[in-house]
């Protein structure tokens, strides 16, 4: 059902666990579909990337999704992150991963715009409370 490089990866998860000084957290999923996803990023000034991690509850290819798209996170702006759709990361399990199991990556997509929207939204406030105090 699913190759072994995507079993070792399920196993060996390499950006799993919170995320220290994320400036970005996104959430998505539910008990009712079964997975639930949350992205944890470290956004620098100039709005890239420099980190991602994950929290997850769900099988081989919700743990996989997520660790495959917190390798791809790092680097790319936020607006990079916003255009990653759930058929890229798919993509990358290259046959790994059987296509009824294509849902987990919407998952994940919908987390990394939910963090994209946190850290906007955190920002706001940041600025709201500069000029307050001014």
């Amino acid at each position: 059902m699913y190759s072994n490089e995507v079993l070792n990866r399920f196993k060996n998860p390499k950006f799993a666990g919170a995320l220290r000084g994320a400036n970005a957290i996104g959430k998505a999923g539910s008990d009712a579909c079964g997975d639930i996803v949350k992205i944890y990023l470290l956004v620098d000034e100039d709005g890239v990337i420099s980190l991602a991690k994950f929290k997850a509850f769900g099988g081989v290819s919700t743990i996989v999704a997520c660790d495959e798209a917190c390798e791809i996170l790092a680097g790319l702006s936020l607006e990079e992150a916003l255009s990653l759709t759930s058929d890229e990361i798919f993509d990358q399990f290259q046959g790994g991963v059987p296509q009824d199991k294509a849902y987990s990556t919407v998952v994940v997509e919908e987390a990394i715009n939910s963090a994209v929207e946190d850290y906007y939204k955190r920002k706001e406030r940041e600025e709201r409370k500069a000029s307050q105090a001014e």
